[in-house]
């Protein structure tokens, strides 16, 4: 376990805070009429996700619980609990049955040391939340001083010394204007470390591999994309890694390449798309070979199980091979992060499963394949007479459980009657029925539907995944899969019991399914009693 170390440093907190009494004086403030009287560290102790803080305070040299009760004006940032927790996990505390990683903390903690830390957190002013100005700074107790940061959304960040350019440690105001008669207190979500808490602690600045992405501005877009895709979470907790980072121009490269629906991650909307914008960032992660990071010529295993990136020498450096002809070169290498290393490169490195995603995207969608084939004209005119093209078709991309909406992410089978099976069906129902203009009511308009929705099942079955059986349509009606004594084929049986559709071409492949055409409309029931009625 990590001890703090001890530093002998000469500091007089009542010196550089001027104090002459302990003596609560009457301050009017805006929010003494709710709050009541008490001082800074009243409202300290009187929080209940500050008491890390009370306890540091009560811990370090100086007594600061008597100065904090004392004239002021003070502003306190006061680090919440998590905080507390966060920091000393990060310098190798771990909580047990019996104490918490902050109690072991502050059990081990240098009472000086501390002191300055907690210093550090104290304004010797009155500021409220409106009076923070972006780019100021605040010169604490200890004399060093804290950064200002508005955000657009007028949140108030704060800056230690532990900033690095690519990192984002700004601890942040979570609440503010805790009123008292002598100051003010605000609570933040980061304990604020001086130079000096950082050099005592060997506090390890560097950024982490996912800070790398965040506070970059060339991996802005690499960041969104972690977010987008579920794994920021992830790549916080890497343990040793090396990540081949692409830059903002090569996902922009990535989005021309997957067309015009795509001009940022805001269109990677659905589980399917989310799912292969994941695949492409494992196989951007190198986990370590043989406990090493170091680049090693030939193939190397990523955390995309079963996908190797090729690395290449390219002069004194490193190019990247996919599953593309297009390899990738290294902008700049060996960025030293806390977990591991981060290369930036000019392209976005592609599995075979991002392949197979841009290839469907290219492919026809079931309603274009149906109006591109011949011999399934009048399919295409029920379709349209039914309103079940846009069912047929993933132009609004977006997945809807609750209606027949078949996209390349929900895709389906469709057994496609030809011309020749549709004239037999209209001989079937008699002279009045000439064609799909003939479905003129309501009544017939919804029974035409459900004959095509007999048609089409709710997954992705191609001609050597067909099992004997009965299988659900999407009308909620079953038809049966029959194998063909003597032979691999099929033929699909529906609710007539009677004369059997032949598959006349198997496996015409879509972006969201397949089509198998068939040379006999088949009939549920309720075709079966319309034409029964009609007799």
């Amino acid at each position: 376990m990590t001890k703090l170390k001890t530093i002998c440093v000469v500091f007089s907190f009542f010196t550089l805070l001027g104090l002459s009494s302990c003596e609560d004086d009457d301050i009017n403030s805006p929010g003494e009429a709710i709050v009541g009287p008490g001082t800074v560290f009243t409202r300290i102790s009187a929080s209940g996700n500050l008491t890390s803080f009370e306890a540091a305070l009560e811990a370090a040299a100086g007594d600061l619980p008597t100065t904090l009760n004392g004239t002021g004006p003070f502003t306190v940032f006061a680090p919440n609990d998590a905080a507390f927790t966060a920091l000393a996990e990060s310098l190798g505390f771990e909580a047990t049955d019996d104490i918490s990683a902050t109690d072991a903390l502050l059990a081990n903690a240098d009472a000086s040391l501390l002191m300055q830390i907690l210093t550090y957190h104290v304004v010797p002013s009155k500021i409220e939340e409106d009076g923070f100005t972006d780019g100021s700074t605040l010169t604490t107790v200890l004399g060093n001083d804290l950064l200002v940061v508005v955000t657009e959304d007028d949140g108030v960040q704060l800056l230690d010394d532990t900033k690095l350019p690519e990192t984002n440690p700004f601890s942040k105001i979570v609440q503010s204007n805790f009123f008292a008669d002598n100051g003010i207190v605000h609570i933040i979500d980061k304990v604020l470390l001086p130079q000096a808490a950082i050099d005592a602690l060997s506090f390890d600045t560097r950024p982490t591999l996912l800070e790398w992405a965040k506070g970059t501005e060339d991996l802005s877009l690499l960041a969104i994309a972690l977010d987008t895709a579920g794994l920021a979470d992830a790549f916080s907790k890497l343990d040793t890694a090396r990540v081949l980072a692409p830059n903002n121009q090569a996902f922009e490269d990535l989005f021309d390449a997957l067309g015009d629906d795509y001009t940022s991650f805001e269109d990677f909307d659905n589980e399917v798309e989310k799912s292969v914008l994941a695949d492409i960032l494992l196989f951007h992660v190198l986990p370590p070979a043989n406990e090493s990071t170091d680049l090693v010529v030939g193939p190397a295993v990523t955390l995309l199980e079963d996908n190797l990136v090729a690395v290449i020498a390219d002069g004194s450096g490193f190019a990247f091979g996919d599953a593309t002809a297009v390899t990738a070169s290294t902008i700049t290498a060996d960025f030293d992060a806390k977990n591991g290393v981060v290369d930036i490169i000019d392209k976005v490195l592609l599995p075979q499963a991002a392949l197979d995603f841009i290839a469907l995207l290219a492919s026809d969608d079931l309603a274009t394949t149906v109006i591109n084939t011949p011999q399934l004209s009048t399919l295409e005119e029920a379709l349209i007479a039914t309103d079940l093209v846009d069912a047929f078709t993933d132009a609004l991309n977006v997945q809807d459980t609750t209606a027949t909406n078949f996209t390349y992410f929900r895709p389906a089978t469709v057994f496609a009657p030809t011309d020749a099976a549709f004239a037999d069906l209209f001989d079937a129902l008699g002279a009045d029925y000439t064609s799909i203009a003939s479905f003129d009511t309501e009544e017939e308009i919804a029974l035409l539907k459900e004959i095509l929705l007999y048609h089409v099942l709710a997954s992705k079955v191609v001609s050597e995944d067909l099992v004997a059986g009965m299988v659900t349509t999407v009308s909620e009606r079953d038809i049966d899969i029959i194998n063909v004594i003597g032979s691999s084929n099929f033929v699909i049986g529906d609710e007539t019991n009677d004369v059997n559709a032949n598959i006349t071409t198997s496996d015409i492949l879509a972006r969201n399914g397949v089509a198998h055409i068939i040379d006999k409309v088949l009939l549920p029931k309720s075709a079966i009693d319309f034409i029964n009625a009609m007799e």
